[in-house]
């Protein structure tokens, strides 16, 4: 029943302008709860190709990611930037081959 109600056009309309979100339904959203940014969200799901994303590992091997991953951790914690400039070199270089 709670699957019902969340997947259904107005289980949609009902919880997407709330969260700031955009409904997964491309038959919801066409009320006028919705604020601008998200009526552009929506119309730019129709016409603009989508962009694989990093850090869902969609954009690049999963060993690359990780290896992305670790260097970004290590530049949070260290605030290095050459060295981190240097790993996502050599990161990008072994990918590469």
């Amino acid at each position: 029943a709670w699957l019902k109600v969340c997947g259904s056009v107005a289980g949609q309309d009902a919880f997407n302008p709330v969260k700031g979100s955009i409904p997964a339904r491309t038959d919801a959203g066409k009320t006028s709860d919705y604020d601008e940014y998200q009526k552009s969200a929506m119309k730019d799901w129709t016409t603009d190709k989508i962009v694989p994303s990093l850090v869902h590992g969609f954009a690049g091997k999963q060993s690359w990611v990780t290896d992305w991953q670790n260097a970004v951790n290590s530049f949070a914690s260290k605030l290095d930037v050459k060295a981190t400039q240097d790993e996502l070199v050599k990161i990008a270089k072994d990918a590469l081959g």
